[in-house]
């Protein structure tokens, strides 16, 4: 259980850096490579940006809960089972996405941008097994 606690940690980290971003989105942008993609994605409406940036940074926050969920630290959350699944997957194409462009174009950035998305599917895969009810009944 430490390691979602440990993943929900990495996932509120994530999150308070995209708020830090948005200070500085334009250079954040551009120091991942991404900036000419993400301003023809908006079509010059820049506001879009702030609005995906804070969208993310909510997605990473319920990422978070849902781990905690999966601990039993908060209440649990609908669906925390299926949640976590679907971020170890998505976490785990992420990581060997990142790993494939770092043999193309290997970058410290890019490298640790594709080590955390290993290390948060490493955290979130004890959540992937289903946590059944204790049985007392059957004591002898």
């Amino acid at each position: 259980m430490n390691k979602l606690r440990l993943g929900a940690l990495l996932h509120f980290i994530i999150a308070i850096g995209h708020i830090g971003c948005l200070f500085a989105l334009e250079k954040a942008a551009e120091a991942y490579g991404i900036k000419n993609f993400m301003y023809q994605m908006v079509c010059g409406h820049v506001w879009i940006l702030y609005a995906l940036t804070i969208g993310l940074a909510f997605a990473f926050c319920l990422a978070g809960l849902y781990a905690l969920s999966a601990t039993g630290d908060i209440r649990r959350l609908p669906l925390t089972r299926l949640a976590v699944i679907t971020i170890v997957v998505l976490y785990s194409l992420r990581a060997l996405a990142g790993g494939i462009s770092c043999i193309h174009d290997f970058t410290w950035l890019r490298c640790v941008s594709s080590l955390v998305p290993a290390i948060i599917a490493w955290c979130y895969w004890p959540g992937v097994k289903e946590n059944k009810p204790k049985d007392n009944n059957n004591k002898r």
